[in-house]
């Protein structure tokens, strides 16, 4: 199933009509993945997707059986009958759907360069609309809010991870010579035994001598987790296709004056924001507290605040300061807190030689208000 509502994909279709593209392709394969291609027709992956301009749809899938499962579309091609081509079945599509003898193609902005040669050669009086980054801005905004099935997917997957935040506190607890590799390979284990399809994306876990990375190299290593000072394990769960994005800190043991004012402006950004966010406030102010806060304690926000769920662990919408270069005004545009917005928020504060200290939960607004998901909090372990 689909997660694009009717409504949805009847704005897509007016853009698409807006801007002369008479076809949009989304490519799902080793060379460039995409979750537009589940968002837009339901198939999870390895597939062709074409839609028309008014609307008809088109899967030319790897895997003919698992498209006919999960595909909501409304023609599926079996490779077998197009010499096993992807290209043959879209031409061969294109000829009988598109009227037009020159058709405008949309891609995205990460279709390998490949496929716009092969559009070419197997298409060649096609023409390559030259603005793929507007494509890609249209579906984003569509999935910055979510449909009430994405909520209720997003909210059981924050409730299994809860219930995974609890074991992780229990193991930090306990823990004597265990590693960041243990906990990694725990979560990784008792994700799944709770009921998730997979990790949303490698755990992160690290110790206080690693933590001031934002995003640690590599994920986990063989040292100690509980190490005294700032240890953190940043980590996701997969259920029905859609991610959390929880990071869970801890101070082990007896902390510098240095890591505990890391601690204590971190949570005042984090509260600030949690207090500012409402239907309609602009998101850009929501960054701009939290950066105020921590840079004037004198530590960078030298990344995004935080960012959207779905069925990509990074969503849309970004939540950044806005810009002050010129040539990135030309192209910013304001955007507000809505209904249906699943955020991850994070602040943190990162010291080489102290470690560092972050906290991230997942919010919902929905029904006008903003619902707290996950129950990450700081634990301190003496």
């Amino acid at each position: 199933m689909r997660s694009i509502t009717t409504e949805k994909l009847d704005h897509l279709l007016a853009e698409l009509e807006t801007k002369g593209i008479d076809l949009l392709l989304v490519n799902d394969s080793e060379m460039a993945r995409t979750t537009h291609l589940q968002y837009l027709s339901g198939h999870p992956t390895d597939a062709l997707l074409a839609i028309t301009q008014s609307g008809e749809t088109c899967l030319m899938p790897a895997d003919v059986p698992l498209a006919e499962e999960h595909a909501e579309v409304d023609h599926i091609l079996d490779l077998i009958n197009f010499q096993y081509s992807a290209m043959n079945a879209l031409a061969d599509f294109v000829k009988k759907s598109v009227k037009t003898s020159s058709p405008v193609i949309g891609v995205l902005s990460n279709a390998p360069f490949q496929l716009v040669l092969n559009l070419q050669q197997y298409i060649p009086t096609c023409k390559i609309y030259q603005k793929p980054r507007e494509i890609g801005f249209e579906l984003a905004q569509l999935r910055a809010t979510k449909t009430p099935l994405e909520l209720d997917r997003l909210t059981d997957v924050a409730h299994l991870s809860n219930n995974l935040l609890k074991d992780i506190r229990r193991f930090a607890q306990n823990a004597s010579d265990e590693t960041e590799n243990d906990l990694a390979f725990y979560v990784m284990k008792r994700m799944r035994e709770l009921g998730a399809d997979e990790n949303a994306f490698p755990s992160l876990v690290a110790n206080t001598d690693r933590s001031y990375q934002l995003h640690c190299h590599p994920y986990a290593t063989n040292a100690p987790f509980n190490k005294p000072g700032l240890s953190i394990i940043d980590f996701g769960a997969k259920l029905n296709g859609y991610c959390s994005d929880i990071t869970q800190p801890f101070a082990f043991g007896t902390i510098s004056t240095e890591q505990q004012k890391m601690i204590d402006v971190s949570l005042k950004a984090y509260d600030a924001v949690m207090n500012m966010i409402d239907i309609d406030v602009p998101i850009h102010t929501i960054a701009e507290t939290a950066r105020d806060i921590l840079e004037g304690a004198g530590y960078p926000m030298n990344y995004g605040l935080g960012h959207g769920l779905g069925l990509e662990e990074h969503d849309a919408p970004f939540l950044f300061p806005k810009p002050t270069d010129p040539k990135r005004l030309e192209s910013w545009k304001e955007q507000r807190i809505q209904e249906g917005m699943v955020l991850a928020i994070e602040p943190g504060a990162y010291v080489k030689g102290e470690g560092g200290f972050r906290l991230e939960n997942d919010i919902m607004i929905r029904n006008g208000k903003v619902e707290m998901l996950t129950e990450a909090r700081i634990e301190y372990i003496s």
